[in-house]
């Protein structure tokens, strides 16, 4: 696949402006203990891989995990940050793989790219196919999935 630059900026990013193999700019994520703590807290998920820095020291990891969720829900989330008004609603998250440990403490690289467009003529908004790779810190692929979203293309100017 031939990528395009990537897009950036804080301008928003219509439905016209995206192409297939666009590369998208998503910032990196810091997998801080504190993240981790607040996923493990928020949604109960306590195991000690992620939150027993005593245990994990005991697995063949050697160290503290972050959740694999909570990386898939914080790239998720900073899609906002690309098409800011124009993003509708998230319309689904395909298949997601794990491929290695993101430890805790580390900064994952995102890489985001435009798949597909589904856009009807005429129609006020398209579905955009992404697929995602979250690159661990040593850059080896970490996990890599693939999400839709709803994007609008431009307001018309009122006459």
């Amino acid at each position: 696949m031939t990528h395009a630059p990537p897009a950036t900026g804080s301008r928003t990013l219509w439905l016209e402006d995206i192409k297939p193999g666009m590369r998208l700019q998503l910032p990196d994520i810091d997998c801080t203990a504190a993240l981790v703590a607040g996923y493990a807290e928020l949604l109960d998920a306590k195991h000690p891989i992620h939150v027993d820095a005593e245990f994990a020291k005991t697995t063949r990891f050697g160290r503290l995990l972050a959740h694999g969720p909570l990386i898939i829900a914080k790239s998720l989330g900073m899609l906002g940050e690309i098409f800011h008004e124009s993003l509708v609603v998230m319309l689904d998250v395909g298949e997601w793989r794990f491929y290695g440990p993101i430890f805790v403490d580390t900064r994952v690289r995102i890489e985001c790219f435009v798949v597909d467009i589904n856009a009807p003529k005429g129609g006020s908004s398209g579905a955009v196919r992404l697929e995602i790779r979250i690159m661990a810190e040593n850059g080896d692929l970490a996990q890599r999935g693939t999400a839709s979203v709803l994007i609008q293309r431009t307001p018309k100017k009122p006459s």
